[in-house]
């Protein structure tokens, strides 16, 4: 009677066993909110920073292209009378303003509202921190808001990190930060035309997706972003959910169009990048 017991008692903890190894790994397979989500935020943000250095300062004040947007000055002036690259009266804020009736960009992103940059100097000096504020900033359905500090080593690099990022549609909410190094690849000798522009970015992400669930990203092969592309298309990261298994995520082969992949577990998941 004891070995019936014991047996039946074994049977019983390894089928618990068992069925909770499966749940997990189903777990693992389904959850594909987070990567989602990181991708919702990511996109977007990612491209402000362009838009911004496209439109900034050079010599005497905001270049203005053919598009639905204004720029103006909102604060302080772009007077530099000792010519040393740092204007007397700054810091000086400048605004793009899509206004609310808004604009569909080269992307194809219908955006309104505004963003805001700050600096003390004039747009042609490295090294020189600038800071972005959106102001009830909208692309497609989604309000962004947080703040952007970005720095230029370089012509073609923008350093930048996003401080209490935030993404809603109203119904769902995310919250997202990064760290990250943009470089720009393609579109450089078309100063004020945004549309040839192709970036590469590198770094590291954290957020918490809508259901509540924290997360954090590594890029490990640099993801591309076409200026006239809503998504990004191609790149993988490393990114892992809290409780769950990092998974490989592979935004494609350089195809604009919404599609990518995660594989976790040997598995590979299709999901849309919005």
């Amino acid at each position: 009677m004891k070995n019936r017991l014991f047996l039946s008692s074994a049977l019983l903890i390894s089928a618990c066993i068992l069925f909770d190894s499966c749940k997990k790994k189903t777990e693992v397979d389904n959850e594909t909110q987070s990567v989602v989500d990181n991708a919702i935020c990511e996109q977007q943000f990612m491209s402000i920073q362009p838009v911004v250095n496209d439109r900034s300062i050079s010599e005497k004040g905001v270049k203005r292209i053919n598009s639905c947007e204004t720029f103006n000055i909102i604060s302080g002036d772009t007077t530099d009378a000792n010519n040393d690259k740092v204007y007397d009266s700054g810091p000086v804020t400048f605004q793009i303003d899509y206004g609310t009736t808004g604009c569909i960009g080269s992307d194809g992103v219908y955006r309104t509202g505004k963003i805001n940059f700050t600096t003390a100097k004039r747009w042609s000096v490295y090294n020189n921190p600038v800071t972005i504020d959106l102001v009830g900033y909208k692309a497609n359905t989604v309000s962004y808001t947080g703040q952007i500090r970005i720095t230029r080593p370089d012509s073609l690099t923008i350093t930048t990190e996003v401080i209490n990022g935030h993404c809603t549609d109203g119904n769902w909410n995310i919250d997202y930060a990064c760290t990250k190094t943009m470089k720009q690849t393609a579109g450089y000798s078309t100063k004020g035309d945004v549309s040839d522009d192709v970036y590469s970015f590198t770094g590291s992400s954290n957020g918490k997706n809508r259901e509540g669930r924290n997360f954090t990203t590594n890029i490990t092969n640099a993801l591309i972003k076409k200026m006239s592309c809503k998504y990004i298309s191609s790149g993988t990261l490393e990114l892992t959910p809290d409780g769950f298994k990092t998974r490989t995520v592979d935004f494609g082969n350089g195809t604009c169009d919404d599609d990518a992949t995660f594989t976790v577990n040997g598995q590979t998941v299709s999901f849309k990048l919005k």
